[in-house]
Parts: structure tokens; C-alpha cells; sequence
């Protein structure tokens, strides 16, 4: 005796969507989105773009009050339900100074030994594809001293994620390639001696030989949209930008990009 199969009712299912939201859906995406980010262990700073001042500073919805300040002309705005900040790569940034909440090392011991490390991403969209421009950093590409974690556009075509251990720069390029056709969801993750890995969109890239044992503690300012120095500015759009002071699974990652992709048609 066979078992019987149960035959999808695509029709039923349309019928239903007034009552059963889909998970791929828009709207469901933009209710749950500032939920997911401020569950997420070790949240330093979460920047959704969709709440700033009279000055422009965008404010930090982690609870921390890590206020970013504003720097030049950039513009808020919103397509759709996706709310973010229009950067023109002549000068515009969001700032804050360093300090000891933004020195993460990835060895902090209150933190589990398992969970140890640093998270940090976005999702973004490139208006051109230029060459080292600066997405999220505490890093000063002229002084070694003043480099700890930065995520940028290389090459291009890709984006790369780095830390600096002290004496090296332990990066890791995506494998896809980025474009300025819609909305891309880049994280950058490191291990203490374990390993630096970047997701863009879905897919995975990892760096693992003779990655550092912890993050170099800089001076240099956290920076959306510039180097430390306001170099190497960024074009594009930024939304929903997050740090964390631990590594991230790959499943929270990946539910990360789950919950919120509709929302920004990925």
C-alpha cells in the first residue's frame, strides 16, 4: 500500500494570503526586520537609517546610544519600505569618535570562548563600481596603527572584509560579484586564529591560514561611508547597518538575510 500524497493547492494558497502571511512577502519582512538585528548576541550599534535629528545624525536603535554624527550632504530617504541614507562618494559619512564600546577585540572574556569574535554588515546598493571605497570601518589606511576592521569595495566587483591583528591585515573577498542592480547583504565575520569570512548576499567566502588571534585596539573613528580620514568615500545606499562584539553563527547570518530579503526584492 502506497502512502498517499498530499497535492498543493496553489489556488487554496493565493486564497488564503489575507489571512496567512507569506514569509516571502514585503510587508512581513518590514515588520520583523528591527526585531531580528536587535536580537542579535553582542549588538554594539544598529543603525536602520530610518531615525535621525534635526542635525542628521543617525541614531543607534541598540539601546547604546552610539549616535552617528553627519558629514556633508547626504540624503535620507526611503524606496518603498526600505529605509536608508543616499551617500555621493564626494564626502559624505556618519562619524563617532573612538571609544571602548567600538574597541572590539573578538578575546573579550565575557563573552563565551564559543561565541568570541566580531560581526558586522549591512545591506547596501552601489550607484557606480569604483575601486576601494569604504563601507563600514574603524581604519586608517595610511598608519597600521590605526587599523581594526573595515568592510569595502575592491576591485570593482567584489567587496572585502578585513581585521588587523597588530602586525597583519587578515582579509577575505566574496566570491560573487557585486553590481548596481538592486540590494546586496554583506556581512564580514571574524574567529580569533580561526578564521575572517564574508557573506555577500547568500554565499560564503572564508580566510583561514594564519589568521590573528585578536583585532588591533585603534584610535580611529567607526565611519559609514569613508575611511578614518574621510577617504575612499562610498556611492550608494546603505540600510539597516549593524556591529557586533561576537562571531555570529551561520545560521544567524543566513536567518538575517531570510527575514529581511523580501523587503529589499533580493
Amino acid at each position: 500500500m502506497t502512502d498517499p500524497v498530499q497535492i498543493r493547492n496553489d489556488e487554496l494558497k493565493n486564497l488564503l494570503l489575507p489571512d496567512f502571511q507569506a514569509r516571502y512577502e514585503p510587508n512581513f519582512a518590514w515588520k520583523s526586520a528591527c526585531a531580528a538585528f536587535l536580537a542579535l548576541p553582542g549588538l554594539r550599534g544598529f543603525w536602520p537609517m530610518s531615525s535621525f535629528n534635526e542635525n542628521g545624525d543617525a541614531y543607534d536603535l541598540s539601546g547604546q546610544g552610539r549616535t552617528l554624527t553627519y558629514n556633508g550632504n547626504p540624503t535620507y530617504n526611503y524606496s518603498s519600505l526600505i529605509p536608508y541614507i543616499d551617500l555621493d562618494g564626494t564626502g559624505d559619512w556618519l562619524s563617532r569618535a573612538d571609544e571602548a564600546g567600538l574597541d572590539i577585540l573578538g578575546t573579550e572574556t565575557y563573552v563565551a570562548g564559543t561565541a568570541q569574535g566580531l560581526t558586522m554588515g549591512c545591506w547596501l546598493q552601489f550607484d557606480d563600481l569604483l575601486a576601494n571605497e569604504y563601507i563600514i570601518s574603524k581604519w586608517d589606511p595610511a598608519l597600521a596603527a590605526q587599523r581594526s576592521y573595515r568592510l569595502m569595495q575592491v576591485n570593482t566587483d567584489v567587496v572585502r572584509f578585513s581585521i588587523h591583528d597588530g602586525v597583519n591585515a587578515d582579509d577575505v573577498d566574496s566570491s560573487d560579484a557585486i553590481s548596481t542592480t538592486g540590494w546586496h547583504f554583506c556581512v564580514g565575520r571574524f574567529i580569533p586564529s580561526t578564521e575572517v569570512a564574508i557573506w555577500l548576499n547568500r554565499v560564503k567566502g572564508t580566510t583561514v591560514a594564519g589568521i590573528g588571534a585578536s583585532i588591533q585596539n585603534s584610535a580611529s573613528p567607526l565611519r559609514i561611508g569613508s575611511t578614518a580620514t574621510g577617504g575612499s568615500p562610498f556611492d550608494g545606499r546603505v540600510s539597516l547597518a549593524f556591529l557586533c562584539a561576537a562571531a555570529l553563527s551561520d545560521s544567524i547570518i543566513s536567518a538575517l538575510f531570510q527575514q529581511t530579503r523580501a523587503m529589499f526584492n533580493r
